[in-house]
């Protein structure tokens, strides 16, 4: 099967469609940062707040993601890269479809992903949180679930756009077929894995990230390997996951980033427009 030559422009459309549009509907309100001295014993145990709290976040990060200018451009790469993987999509799954010694540990993980696309894993965070009133604990469980919803529910809303159905239709499961559109772009699989890896660089860095990022990447060559879904699928996925990380970082005004991720995600970047000897042109600056 050959996907068309104008797919991939169709998709980077509406991909940036569902992507941006979202922000227009968001309305901006003020969310006040948590106080650095914040007491977990002094505070009642509400998990009714938390919860919505946490969905609060979800709901403001949808078109907060688009706030920073490194996000946008963040943003800008993910559907570049989603749109070069379109177009050689065939190629890629081909490569990837030969038969190698590890197939039932991948296939382990794969299917072990949907564990993690719940939301027992947030909840497991936020119990022990409050019970051995670690403040920091429970504001990871916190944005984790925001992120994880986030990133699931714009999932399921792109999966909808008839991109391209999976490569191999036979042996679906339930998973794979009940909560989504009849589209393979993008994939679940991986955002369960992803989101968990950068919500745990963010606050712990990138030793704490390094497991759920291998089961990531894992995820995603099984995925494509057992032609369920196409390079594509898993890339946009990954990129979902970062967008909805960044957008609930944002939302939640989160202070105590791990420095390593401070430095990847917020740098000061700036586009001016400039005339020198009556040229127009574009200076950009990076400042770390």
């Amino acid at each position: 099967m050959s996907l068309p030559n104008n797919l991939a422009i169709k998709v980077i459309l509406s991909l940036a469609l569902i992507l941006f549009g979202i922000s227009a509907f968001g309305v901006e309100t003020a969310v006040e940062p948590v106080e650095k001295s914040e007491d977990l014993s002094k505070l009642k145990f509400d998990a009714k707040d938390d919860f919505l709290q946490s969905m609060k976040w979800a709901y403001q990060a949808s078109y907060k993601q688009f706030s920073g200018t490194q996000n946008l451009i963040f943003a800008a790469i993910a559907v570049a890269a989603t749109g070069y993987f379109i177009h050689n999509d065939e190629r890629v799954s081909q490569k990837a479809v030969r038969k190698h010694k590890n197939e039932r540990f991948f296939r382990f993980v794969s299917d072990s992903s949907i564990f993690f696309n719940t939301p027992i894993l947030p909840m497991t965070f936020y119990y022990w949180g409050r019970t051995h009133q670690d403040v920091k604990t429970v504001r990871f469980s916190q944005e984790y679930l925001s992120a994880l919803t986030l990133a699931m529910v714009e999932s399921l809303a792109i999966s909808i756009i008839p991109v391209h159905q999976r490569p191999d239709k036979k042996d679906l499961s339930f998973w794979e077929t009940a909560f989504r559109g009849q589209s393979s772009f993008p994939s679940g699989h991986v955002i369960g894995y992803t989101v968990l890896g950068f919500k745990s660089l963010q606050f712990y860095g990138p030793q704490y990230a390094l497991v759920p990022m291998t089961l990531a990447v894992a995820t995603a060559f099984e995925r494509v390997h057992s032609e369920k879904h196409y390079a594509s699928d898993v890339i946009a996925s990954a990129f979902i996951s970062l967008l909805a990380s960044e957008g609930v970082r944002y939302a939640s005004n989160y202070d105590k980033n791990h420095p390593i991720y401070e430095w990847i995600f917020k740098h000061d970047f700036k586009i001016s427009y400039i005339r020198k000897d009556e040229i127009p042109g574009l200076q950009t600056s990076l400042n770390f």
